[in-house]
């Protein structure tokens, strides 16, 4: 199937495996895996789908290991890792996939080691070992001492917001967990409004106040 563009496995309970031979479908540019209960592991061949802009491991729990060749995915954007309860480590090649701007690390409840990740744009992170906190340590270090060689803070803030660890240390797993029941990810800017909703309260009630009905006059004695 050399002109296939979509792949969708969603809910094949049965699966255990992909054949070595995906990495032949040069056209696919999306993959959808969820569900795949069964999957311990990918082939190291699916690196080699150079058209992949879609990589939907959802809900694939007997997942605990992905190969280490990241780094060969040349169009690669989006990757869901949601729900890989199994999953051991995140690649290192994953920080040399230099096309990837999405991942969603949600629920990954022995994920051991990460990576550096800061180089991703939207990186969304919770459920995750409350020890990998270390890790975030070592990526604040990495960025500081990258942005004074480079002469610019403005690069070291920039990748700081993007981190996502912030929000997991404030505990929004819930916000992950209402998330996940509406099927979608939660962008940081609605993370920071529900962990803040005080400040919307008042942003709320001051254009109630300035776009209101105004006071009526007493009726006439």
């Amino acid at each position: 199937m050399p002109s296939l563009i979509t792949l969708d496995l969603t809910l094949c309970k049965g699966l255990t495996s992909l054949p070595d031979t995906i990495g032949e479908m040069q056209n696919l540019q999306t993959l959808f895996l969820g569900n795949c209960y069964n999957i311990a592991e990918l082939p190291a061949t699916i690196t080699k789908l150079r058209s992949l802009v879609t990589l939907n491991l959802y809900n694939c729990g007997g997942l605990r290991y992905l190969p280490d060749t990241f780094d060969e995915f040349k169009t690669l954007q989006v990757l869901s890792l949601q729900g890989c309860e199994k999953l051991v480590e995140v690649p290192p090649s994953m920080s040399q996939c230099l096309t990837l701007t999405t991942l969603t690390l949600w629920n990954c409840h022995v994920l051991e080691r990460i990576p550096d990740l800061s180089m991703i744009p939207k990186l969304q992170i919770d459920g995750v070992p409350e020890q990998l906190a270390d890790w975030e340590v070592e990526q604040r270090k990495k960025r500081a001492e990258d942005a004074k060689a480079g002469g610019n803070k403005g690069v070291q803030q920039k990748q700081e917001k993007t981190s996502g660890w912030a929000a997991v240390k404030k505990g929004h797993a819930m916000l992950g967990t209402a998330a996940s029941q509406h099927g979608r990810a939660v962008s940081r800017e609605e993370l920071e409004a529900r962990n803040n909703p005080r400040a919307a309260s008042n942003s709320t009630g001051a254009g109630d106040k300035e776009g209101g009905d105004p006071p009526q006059e007493p009726p006439p004695e």
